[in-house]
């Protein structure tokens, strides 16, 4: 009887020590692990090819990627190609859609979006490097997804909160408030489908919502890795 009751005492004793939390670090290296961060590191250029579907039309598009922050994106509908390039300094765009056929510069704004989106390696990585301020914000349900949250700080004070999936470890969407012209921007982006390309787990399926309402859906088809482009690519457009 004194014996059990020891063993009582002590396993009594053990649940009344709290586990211990997942940290940011913990939470991260899972992260990099799920995603292929040690293979992403070694991608020197990346192209996409896939569909933007807005407002009921499919847009064919491809997105030109190479380091350092190097991006273009086109698209064609209708014999009409809208162009963003940006060079990791400078950027332009070409939109026929609106009417401007001619590059025109990118926008303070536009420029700071390229900048986030130009980062292969994605923001959270070497994210003390940048200068961001990176906090983990505990656990939060998303429709059902026990996901940890994460959230990124910049400079210019725009905010990132990201969703990890506590079980896999992939991120499932992410919160974006993004000042622009002095007022604050807000999205919600959801990834999923994520297809497997020489170790990385990509989303195949990108869907951006504002207010609620899908605003563009990204579908992507192929991706190929460590590809020739030069870097005449992501410079000012050429008509």
């Amino acid at each position: 009887m004194k014996n059990t009751l020891k063993i009582l005492s002590v396993l009594l004793l053990i649940s009344a020590i709290p586990v211990q939390s997942q940290s940011l670090d913990d939470v991260l290296k899972q992260h990099f692990s799920a995603i292929g961060q040690d293979k992403l590191l070694k991608v020197n250029t990346q192209k996409a090819t896939g569909k933007i579907i807005q407002n009921g039309v499919e847009i064919p598009f491809t997105q030109l990627a190479k380091r350092p922050d190097k991006v273009r994106v086109e698209g064609t509908f209708q014999a009409l190609t809208f162009v963003q390039t940006y060079n990791g300094k400078e950027g332009w765009s070409v939109n026929p859609f609106a009417g401007v056929t001619d590059p025109q510069p990118m926008t303070e704004d536009a420029l700071k979006s390229m900048k986030y989106q130009s980062d292969i390696d994605g923001m959270l990585w070497n994210w003390k490097e940048k200068g961001y301020t990176v906090t983990l914000d505990g656990k939060e349900d998303m429709e059902g997804t026990s996901c940890y949250k994460i959230k990124l700080t910049t400079k210019d004070d725009d905010s990132f909160i990201f969703y990890i999936d506590s079980d896999s470890y992939i991120m499932i969407r992410s919160n974006t408030k993004i000042k622009v012209m002095g007022n604050e921007s807000e999205s919600d982006t959801y990834y999923s489908n994520y297809i497997q390309v020489e170790g990385l787990a990509i989303p195949g399926k990108i869907e951006t919502k504002m207010n609620g309402q899908v605003a563009a859906t990204i579908v992507i088809d192929k991706v190929e890795l460590n590809i020739d482009l030069a870097d005449s690519l992501f410079e000012k457009p050429t008509k």
